[in-house]
C-alpha cells in the first residue's frame, strides 16, 4: 500500500511538471490560436443579409457610398456582393485598388495590371470559355483559393456613390443542355458613366438568387504594418432584387478572430455603415458576440 500511494504522489508530480509548461504557453498566449493575426487575405468585416426568400432572377443591385479615396498601394477589396448564388452555385463581386489578370489565351499569357478595376467571379468553375470579357478588360481562371474564374475591367473608382449591378444575359445551349450569362456593371452616380466588368456563364435556362448574400471589406496581397489599413467608411445603402427595391430583413456583421479587429459597423435604418482604420475593442461594442471563430453583431 505504501508502495502504492508513493507511485501515485510519484504521478502527480510528474503531472504537475508537464502542466507547467502548457500553463506557460497559455499565459501568454490567452485567447488562443482564434485571436492570433493570421495571413491575408484579412476579412476585416463579412456582411449578411437575409432578403427573406429566393427568387427567379433578372437583376441584383446594391448602391454604396465611399467616404473617401484611399491609398492604391494598398490592395483593399469592398465586395457589395461578398457571396451570392444562383442555382446554388458561389458567386462575388466589387471593386479592389488593384486588378490584374489575362487578356489572351492560351499565347501570350502575361499578367496584367490595370490598377483600380472592379471584379466580378465565381466558384466551382475553371473552364475559361465561360468568362466573357468587356473590352479592355481581363479574364482569371484559377485553383489556389478553389477553382474559379473571374472577369475584371478598370474601374476608376474614387469618393462617391456607386452602384454594383449584376443582369441576366442570354441563354445558349451547350451540348443539349442550357447555359445562362450574368452581366457584370458598377455605375458611377457622380460621372454617370457605366463599367462593364464582363459577363459569366451558369448553368441553367432560369437562375434562382438565393435569399442569403453577403457583403465584405478586405485587404488582400502582401501582409501590411496596422498602421496601413486605410481609413474609410462604407455604406451600403440600398438593393434591388429584379428592379425592385428590397431592403434585407436582417443585417449580421462577422468579425474573423484572426485578423486585425480594425472594422467597426452600425445601422441606420436598413443601412448598413461599415468604417476600418481604427482598432475596435470588440468587448465594448454593441451587440456583439463571440461565436466560434469570429465575433458576431446584430445590425437588425
Amino acid at each position: 500500500m505504501a508502495q502504492a500511494a508513493g507511485n501515485t504522489a510519484q504521478q502527480r508530480l510528474m503531472k504537475a511538471r508537464l502542466l507547467i509548461p502548457l500553463l506557460s504557453i497559455l499565459c501568454l498566449f490567452p485567447a488562443g490560436a482564434a485571436d492570433s493575426i493570421g495571413n491575408t487575405p484579412w476579412h476585416l468585416v463579412d456582411y449578411w443579409w437575409d432578403f427573406g426568400k429566393d427568387t427567379e432572377f433578372e437583376s441584383y443591385e446594391v448602391d454604396f457610398n465611399l467616404s473617401n479615396d484611399v491609398d492604391p498601394k494598398v490592395r483593399l477589396y469592398i465586395a457589395p456582393i461578398g457571396l451570392g448564388h444562383f442555382n446554388k452555385v458561389a458567386f462575388y463581386g466589387g471593386i479592389q485598388t488593384q486588378s490584374d489578370g489575362y487578356r489572351t489565351h492560351p499565347h501570350p499569357r502575361r499578367r496584367e495590371y490595370i490598377g483600380k478595376g472592379a471584379i466580378f467571379s465565381r466558384w466551382g468553375e475553371r473552364d475559361i470559355k465561360a468568362t466573357r470579357k468587356s473590352e479592355g478588360g481581363l479574364f482569371e481562371s484559377g485553383g489556389y483559393e478553389g477553382d474559379f474564374i473571374s472577369v475584371r475591367n478598370k474601374c476608376n473608382w474614387t469618393k462617391g456613390r456607386y452602384t454594383y449591378r449584376l443582369k441576366r444575359g442570354k441563354t445558349e445551349t451547350i451540348n443539349g443542355k442550357k447555359h445562362t450569362w450574368v452581366d457584370g456593371f458598377v455605375y458611377s452616380h457622380k460621372d454617370k458613366k457605366t463599367v462593364k466588368i464582363g459577363s459569366l456563364r451558369f448553368a441553367g435556362a432560369k437562375l434562382v438568387l438565393g435569399r442569403r448574400l453577403a457583403g465584405f471589406i478586405e485587404i488582400y496581397g502582401p501582409r501590411i504594418p496596422l498602421t496601413s489599413i486605410p481609413k474609410i467608411t462604407v455604406t451600403f445603402e440600398a438593393w434591388r432584387i429584379n428592379g425592385k427595391a428590397t431592403p434585407p430583413q436582417s443585417a449580421l456583421a462577422y468579425y474573423p478572430r484572426n485578423v486585425p479587429q480594425y472594422a467597426g459597423s452600425k445601422a441606420e435604418g436598413k443601412q448598413v455603415i461599415g468604417t476600418i482604420g481604427k482598432n475596435v475593442d470588440r468587448t465594448q461594442a454593441k451587440g456583439t458576440s463571440k461565436q466560434g471563430r469570429s465575433w458576431v453583431q446584430r445590425l437588425y
